[in-house]
């Protein structure tokens, strides 16, 4: 059979772009949450208030943090880095580090050696930031302070000017140590941290290994130094949208708030130049109704991928990509290049990131499947051709009161509907998963809220889930997008939160028969070639050979363009 080829061509684009917060959601502070704080004027009673409201929080273990930062630190699948302008997924966390933007950890703006590493401090989301490792790093236990001179010893210059602070002799009056500098526009945040800390642990020491550059040892409270520098801060970058998401995302993990971004001019009644005068919050307007408010955005990304296909002399665009982030688009599916048999399967990265033997050839339909873009990219499309002789039609496996043959259920009937809870499951009969189409489940949540899911898993692990449609029946479809090869049964379970369970009235799978294959091959669109068709059933494999790259497949080796070698 005659092919033809598809050349592909990587492009890099190198633009300026800004990344917006998409984390806009209503916060809202819980009625009677600040009760008693009102009426008070001294420092020291505002804080003891403060420090009974926000002192009885969920303790989250250290070395579970960075799950959580997907719901605090997560904007546009990126996340929010005060220490650089790298774009980092949670998959970047904790790799090894030898400049900036090569990973992240936690960073604690107040250091453990300041409080001996003790808990709860060493895992309070408030001050445990992600950042870039190598900036955090950089800056060790350094208190914060301000740096003469445009960069210092900086990272603004270098490392493709990814890094954000500089570090060296401190200039603001009060202290002649080293400091490291945060960017400008996050100083204020920076600041607020540190209120937190002060009204949070009033009953803590956190002045051990430095950290008496900055608080007091008797009552926890701010040395003059940091009361002013934080003051200063504090009024010059107001609280922005990016700090009240954080804080009531905060809220809802540890179930307390930062008062100080709730309502900001508390800095001013403690420290500031509201001293001595008596607090009435009916007087302040809270951020998150619109009150303070500052403008802070999300920081300039400058390193900008682009990818392109060329298909037959004509060039498809793809919206170009920042570092570690995923195409937007994919070109519209290409014609095929032969005959009407053939169909477009995909793209596979035929050499990203690197070719680790006997790693294997992923094929790419949508854009969530894509990795994330760590270089320039080329991919190649694949076309597979259907064997016709010996295929069977769609079949459709359906459960329900009368269509139950081969299907297993530990499930309990009830009003009409069959309900799976912790000790129940359904199981399918074997399904060719390679032709595995979608799932559609008519199902509500029994005696429950609406949060509750099916888990759909086959082949010893989950390929999905459905979410229950709350108190009245619902039909719910998964669609596969999925890269399934070989036959299963398909198992569902309930993962549900309250209540009996997850119930349902109907099941039904729609697949491609056992027995149809897809000759499934990666081809190109400049030279007629005759290429031998080969099943997909196996497992394909990109393998490196004499620094060519190779597919094993069906233990025959092909070329990446599909030609087979004798």
């Amino acid at each position: 059979m005659k092919k033809q080829f598809f050349s592909v061509i990587a492009l890099l684009l190198v633009a300026q772009v800004s990344f917006a917060n998409v984390i806009t959601g209503v916060a809202k502070i819980p009625d009677g949450y600040y009760d008693g704080i009102d009426g008070k004027s001294s420092a020291n009673t505002i804080l003891d208030a403060l420090f009974s409201k926000i002192k009885d929080h969920t303790v989250i273990a250290y070395k579970s943090l960075e799950p959580y930062y997907e719901q605090t630190d997560m904007y546009a699948d990126t996340i929010w880095d005060m220490y650089s302008t790298c774009r980092f997924t949670m998959d970047d966390a904790n790799k090894s580090q030898k400049a900036v933007c090569d990973a992240w950890n936690k960073e604690h703006s107040i250091p453990q050696s300041w409080f001996n590493e003790g808990s709860p401090m060493k895992s309070d989301l408030f001050h445990v930031y992600p950042t870039d490792a190598r900036v955090n790093n950089f800056r060790g236990n350094e208190p914060y302070g301000e740096v003469a001179g445009a960069n210092g010893a900086g990272f603004k210059d270098n490392y493709g000017g990814h890094g954000l602070g500089k570090k060296g002799a401190n200039t603001f009056p009060g202290y002649s140590g080293s400091v490291f500098e945060p960017a400008d526009e996050y100083k204020g945040d920076f600041a607020r941290t540190y209120f937190y800390m002060v009204a949070r642990y009033r009953d803590k020491n956190l002045t051990s290994s430095g950290g008496d550059a900055v608080f007091t040892t008797s009552k926890t409270n701010l040395t003059d130094f940091a009361k002013n520098l934080f003051l200063k801060w504090h009024r010059q970058d107001p609280v922005s949208q990016k700090e009240i998401d954080r804080n009531e995302a905060v809220y809802g993990i540890q179930k307390n708030r930062n008062p100080f971004i709730d309502y900001p001019e508390l800095a001013e009644y403690i420290w500031g130049d509201r001293v001595g005068q008596t607090i009435d919050l009916s007087t302040m307007t809270p951020t998150c109704e619109g009150g303070g408010g500052g403008g802070t955005t999300p920081p300039v990304v400058t390193i900008k991928y682009g990818v392109t296909w060329s298909v037959n002399g004509e060039v498809l665009n793809v919206d170009s990509v920042v570092k570690n982030q995923k195409p937007q688009t994919i070109p519209a599916t290409p014609t095929s290049c032969s005959t009407e048999s053939e169909t477009f399967m995909g793209w596979t990265n035929a050499a990203i990131d690197g070719i680790a033997e006997n790693a294997p050839a992923v094929l790419y339909t949508k854009v969530a499947e894509f990795p994330a873009v760590t270089a320039d990219v080329t991919y190649y499309a694949v076309f597979a051709h259907e064997a016709v002789e010996g295929g069977a039609a769609p079949v459709t496996y359906t459960y329900d009161e009368q269509h139950t043959s081969g299907w297993t259920n530990t499930a309990s009937k009830n009003n009409g509907y069959w309900i799976l809870n912790s000790a129940g499951s359904l199981v399918s009969p074997e399904v060719d998963l390679s032709g595995l189409s979608s799932i559609q489940m008519t199902v509500r949540t029994y005696g429950g809220t609406s949060n509750n899911t099916v888990s759909i898993s086959a082949g010893g692990k989950t390929i999905g889930t459905i979410t229950a449609a709350g108190n009245s029946l619902a039909e719910q479809t998964w669609t596969n997008t999925a890269q399934l090869s070989g036959k299963s049964e398909i198992t569902f379970s309930a993962d549900y939160a309250t209540g009996k369970g997850v119930g349902f009235s109907s099941v039904t799978i729609n697949a491609t028969g056992a027995g149809t294959v897809y000759s499934r091959f990666i081809t190109t669109c400049q030279n007629s070639q005759e290429v031998e068709l080969v099943s997909t059933e196996g497992v394909a494999k990109k393998i490196l050979v004499g620094g060519q790259i190779y597919i094993l497949l069906n233990d025959q080796l092909f070329t990446i363009t599909g030609q087979k070698i004798k």
